[in-house]
């Protein structure tokens, strides 16, 4: 089926509760259903009936409507057995690039038709704007603690992925969401322009969603923590981590969202340059040798007192940077092991 026919009941419900003729509860994967409510009531995000088909019933993921069932647009897209066979376009693209502009000669990564229901495109592609953004460490301004650091904060990109696929305009059968990531930022695309009377001006105050269904379903499943919130979560988020505010646009086709990730000058150096000299030597010593004794590092920094080679390998130690093993006569230090 290339294009969904709607039932259209009397009176227009929001675009995720619009049934789809042709369509019974078989196309659901009561499995997944089943996983989800057992999941959502261990969350305390349900507390309505457990069974797979009542849930169904409850959330008008599946409707009755003279005397017939069909399932609606929330339902196929959450537990359908194949989505794309009534919402072909209802899928995401990925293009990746390593410059800021989209041409075909600083092509990194296209995929193109990720499908499947709205959480298996939600995990494809936030795992890979995860895996494929700068990801380090660096040292807490006052002390030696390792703190990480990361080009785009997580919550971020979930929220903004969550948000290109929960708002969008599903009867748009022509345009799929699109996720571009460059090398200085990442625009999410979600087809179907902001819902009536909600502009770039008063999206943050404004809660006019055409897809509450769907939003209440990942509510259930923990993707979404409070409705109406997940962009100002992530205007705060990147305000607090000290980058630049999200940039939004509403061509009146398409809503696009971009984020601006720290630069990659911030992930050039790791906590080694950060070391002061004695702290490196230590560290070289380890690397060479694979364990050192308190002596034998007193030996290689024999201008230096015992107080003070002290507090380095102790901050040493609380940056994980290196390892104390055994104690008294028996201590020796360690680069850190690898877990079994």
């Amino acid at each position: 089926m290339s294009k969904p026919v709607f039932y259209e009941p009397p009176a227009r419900p929001t675009t995720d509760a619009l049934p789809v003729r042709g369509t019974a509860s078989m196309l659901l994967d009561l499995d997944k259903v089943a996983i989800h409510v057992e999941r959502a009531i261990q969350r305390r995000r349900y507390h309505g009936a457990p069974d797979p088909l009542d849930y169904l019933l409850q959330k008008q993921c599946l409707v009755e409507l003279e005397d017939e069932q069909y399932t609606t647009v929330a339902g196929i897209l959450c537990f359908g057995r194949n989505p794309q066979a009534f919402f072909p376009r209802a899928v995401v693209d990925i293009g990746h690039y390593r410059a800021s502009s989209p041409v075909s000669y600083e092509v990194v990564h296209l995929e193109k038709d990720i499908g499947g229901t709205i959480f298996d495109q939600l995990a494809r592609v936030e795992t890979y704007l995860w895996t494929n953004t700068h990801h380090g460490m660096t040292v807490a301004t006052g002390s030696f603690q390792r703190v990480e650091m990361h080009e785009y904060p997580e919550i971020v990109i979930r929220e903004l992925c969550v948000n290109m696929l929960a708002h969008r305009d599903y009867t748009i059968n022509a345009s799929a969401s699109r996720v571009m990531l460059f090398k200085n930022r990442i625009e999410w695309a979600s087809p179907g322009g902001l819902p009536p009377g909600v502009t770039v001006d008063n999206l943050l105050n404004e809660q006019n969603s055409r897809n509450p269904l769907i939003l209440t379903v990942l509510y259930e499943s923990g993707f979404v923590e409070a409705f109406g919130q997940g962009l100002d979560t992530v205007v705060t988020v990147l305000r607090e981590e000290g980058l630049s505010p999200p940039a939004f646009q509403d061509t009146g086709s398409t809503f696009i969202v971009t984020a601006f990730g720290r630069g990659a000058d911030a992930f050039a150096s790791d906590l080694y340059a950060q070391l002061s000299d004695p702290q490196r030597k230590i560290v070289d010593l380890l690397r060479s040798r694979g364990q050192a004794s308190p002596q034998e590092i007193r030996d290689i920094l024999y201008d230096r007192s015992r107080r003070s080679i002290q507090r380095d390998t102790s901050d040493l130690v609380d940056a994980k940077l290196i390892e104390a093993v055994g104690e008294g006569r028996a201590l020796r230090y360690r680069l850190p092991q690898p877990s079994s």
